[in-house]
Order: C-alpha cells, then sequence, then structure tokens
C-alpha cells in the first residue's frame, strides 16, 4: 500500500499499549488509508501559498513531518521522513523564496533513517537532529546526529534499544551547549511493549544521560517534544496513559518530575501530541487530538498557566471547521495561528475525514479557518508546528499533497506560506 510510507509517531506508539476503550488514536491509521483517493481541486485562499513542493526519492525529499527550523543566515532547515537517494529521509535547507536544497540522504544504515523530528542550528551553522531508525544494526532504534556547514554528517550518540531509550522523533533543544530530547519507546515502564519512552541528555562528545523513564501511570507514555524555560525547565506531553489520556509534564533543572495536568478524555481533550507554546508570562499552550466534544471527539487547544490552572481555549465541534490539531499553536502578537489534521474540505477524501485546515483564534477568542486543505496542490494533513519567517509571513507544512509525481496520487508533501 503507497499510503503506508507515512510515519507518525501516535500509528507507531499504539502497537502493544493498553489503551482505553474509548481513546480515539486510530485517525492517523485511517490517513494513511484514506489518502489513497484524493482528488485534484485548487487551493481558495489567496493569501495562502505553497512555497515547495517535495518531489521524492531519489532527487528530492517527501513526507516533511517535523517543522522547519530559521537559522541566523535567514533559510529554513528542516528534515523529510522519507526521500533522498534511499528513501531513508533528507535535510534540507530552504530560502524564503521557495529555492530548496537537499543537504544530506540518509542511507538507513549507521547513519540512521526516517527523521521524524525537525532541527536545532547552532550559532556556527551545524545542524543537530534525531533519526528515528537505524543506527546499532542489532536494533536500528535511532540516532542522535549532527552536520557540519560542509554537510558532513557524524552521529552522536545511537541508542541501543534498552533503558537509554529507542525511536527519538521529535526536536532537539540545547541547553549550555548539551542537547535534550525524548524518545517514543526504551526506558523501563510499560513490560512488554518496548519501554514507555524516555527524556534523554546527550553531550557533545556522545555521552547519554537519561533524565526521566516513563512508567505509563500516573506520569503517561509516548513523550513528545521539548520545549524549555529561562531557568532550564523542561516541559512536554506524553499522547496517553494506562490511568490517563495523555499528560502534561514538567521535569526542573534540579531533576524532580510533575504533572501539570492529566487529561480525562472528557471535555479537557484526550491525547496531546506535538510541542507545546510558552511565552513569556510562563503560561502554556497546547493541543490534544481527541477529546472535548462529545460528539465530535476532534480535539481542543489547551490553556495552562504557571499554577497549574488549566482551561480550554478551543473546542473543535465539527469537522468541516477543522478537527484532531497535531501540534500546538503559534503566537504572533496575542492572535494563536495553527493547524489541524483533518477536517475542513469534507469533499477532499472522496468520504468523511478532510484534509486539514489552517485556523486562527484572535485575541478575544474568536476562531476562524483561513485555509481548507484540498488534498491536491495546495497539500494535505500538515503535522508540524508553524513557524514565524520575515515580513510576518508564516510558513508550515504538509506530509502530503503537492504536485510531485514520485510518491503517486497521494503527493509528496509541500511547504506553505500564510500571509497574515
Amino acid at each position: 500500500m503507497r499510503a503506508s510510507r507515512f510515519v507518525f509517531p501516535l500509528v507507531t506508539f499504539i502497537r502493544g499499549v493498553n489503551l482505553k476503550s474509548n481513546l480515539r488514536l486510530a485517525s492517523l491509521t485511517w490517513f494513511a488509508l484514506a489518502l489513497l483517493l484524493v482528488p485534484a481541486r485548487q487551493a481558495q485562499a489567496q493569501t495562502y501559498a505553497v512555497v515547495h513542493s517535495f518531489a521524492g526519492a531519489p532527487v528530492d525529499g517527501s513526507d516533511p513531518l517535523g517543522g522547519l527550523a530559521l537559522g541566523s543566515d535567514g533559510n529554513f532547515y528542516g528534515t523529510t521522513a522519507h526521500g533522498g537517494f534511499h528513501n531513508q529521509g533528507t535535510i534540507f535547507k530552504l530560502t524564503q523564496v521557495g529555492v530548496e536544497t537537499v543537504l544530506y540522504s540518509f542511507a538507513g544504515t549507521t547513519d540512521g533513517g526516517v527523521p521524524q523530528g525537525g532541527l536545532f542550528r547552532d550559532p556556527q551553522g551545524n545542524l543537530f537532529g534525531t533519526a528515528s531508525q537505524g543506527g546499532n544494526a542489532s536494533c536500528a532504534c535511532g540516532v542522535v546526529f549532527e552536520l557540519t556547514t560542509a554537510n558532513t554528517l557524524s552521529v552522536i550518540y545511537n541508542f541501543q534499544a534498552g533503558t537509554d531509550g529507542s525511536t527519538p522523533t521529535d526536536r532537539l533543544i540545547s541547553i549550555n551547549g548539551e542537547l535534550y530530547g525524548t524518545t517514543q519507546f526504551g526506558g523501563t515502564g510499560c513490560s512488554g511493549t518496548g519501554g514507555c519512552g524516555t527524556i534523554f541528555k546527550v553531550t557533545e562528545n556522545g555521552h547519554e544521560t537519561v533524565l526521566y523513564r516513563f512508567t505509563g501511570d500516573g506520569d503517561g507514555f509516548g513523550p513528545q517534544g521539548l520545549i524549555r524555560d529561562p531557568d532550564a525547565n523542561l516541559y512536554g506531553v506524553t499522547i496517553a496513559g494506562n490511568d490517563n489520556f495523555g499528560t502534561v509534564f514538567e521535569l526542573s533543572a534540579s531533576g524532580r518530575f510533575s504533572i501539570l495536568h492529566s487529561f480525562t478524555g472528557g471535555s479537557d481533550g484526550a491525547s496531546p501530541s506535538g510541542r507545546l507554546l510558552r511565552d513569556t508570562n510562563g503560561n502554556l499552550r497546547g493541543a490534544t487530538q481527541g477529546g472535548g466534544d462529545p460528539t465530535c471527539f476532534c480535539g481542543v487547544i489547551f490553556f495552562i498557566n504557571p499554577s497549574s490552572d488549566f482551561r480550554v481555549l478551543k473546542t473543535f465541534f465539527s469537522r468541516p471547521n477543522g478537527a484532531e490539531p497535531i501540534t500546538g499553536p503559534l503566537d504572533v502578537s496575542g492572535i494563536l495561528y495553527g493547524v489541524t489534521g483533518f477536517g475542513g474540505d469534507m469533499s477532499c477524501q472522496g468520504q468523511a475525514g478532510g484534509c486539514g485546515v489552517l485556523f486562527q483564534i484572535g485575541k478575544t477568542g474568536t476562531y476562524s479557518v483561513l485555509h481548507r486543505f484540498s488534498g491536491a496542490g495546495d497539500g494535505q494533513v500538515p503535522t508540524s508546528q508553524l513557524i514565524l519567517g520575515s515580513g510576518g509571513n508564516i510558513y508550515g507544512e504538509t506530509a502530503g499533497g503537492g504536485t510531485g509525481t514520485t510518491c503517486g496520487s497521494i503527493g509528496c508533501g509541500t511547504i506553505f506560506r500564510y500571509k497574515p
């Protein structure tokens, strides 16, 4: 099946885990099937533009999932989960006018493969990231890598499929020259499932330290991407749990782990995913793919303040107006911008589901759909967090769609721009 090339941490994570029966985490698996039925339509928003359509293997990447990083040189940097010479993913550079260059193609062996997370770029221009597969030949559990300005890739750390973690799928962050991240699996919890995931630290010389091992009970499992505050405290979400529907957590700089919110699967949402957004006052915003309205289970956008007071900012009530946000929003001068992985144009796949929307939540809480993805040239299923570029333009990625033909009718993915 052609659509099996799409790799999402949620789909992988369901394997072998005892989830509550009403947790709606099957949508991405449904997406992999439904993408086979995509009619050609045109984008309708004049302020929306496709900056780059991925062409797929062997000359270009496909399936961008990790989001873009803006370098000090004004260029964007990112990864694709597939495509390249070996169809194991790429690292690319994109100018703000849309000129793309593939910097590295993964072989899927000792160098790693299928990078699903974004990149961190240091002041010298070196790029750091993770590949979810490859590395150690005995387990292929993923790697942490560095790509120098000369486009030479070196593996900083190989995961060993044990207590050190396995399957890193999210962007790294840097604190005092050391890299911090999460793994979807590994650790010591969730017996018989390959582990509940970890939070780890890696030094420049390749020494790894596991900072926290998730147990699945109370703390959740399947940690997503981290963010930090000025005091080097870490924040993130877990996608589910044995006794909850996911959590929001904090790992302090001193190593103290605490739960800020446990999702009930009701009006507060279920299955938080992606990265949180933190403002200068310490408030956190994020998204859940499920929960919310009991007739739709289409997810919510939520808010937590430093006192752990939780409230829902937006409940998605109907699929035509967007459903199942896969990552947290972007704040531009108090206005929130985000994407949903599904909903929107309900005819884009010939059946219920939709290809996703780009939305805005105004300062007064007013919700507006800015663009409904058609599943054709404008892309489909936006999965990564938005980023602000020059001139107030907002950039994002779609996992499918575009004009690339080597990936079949579902397309190889796009990078898009929206000017508010």
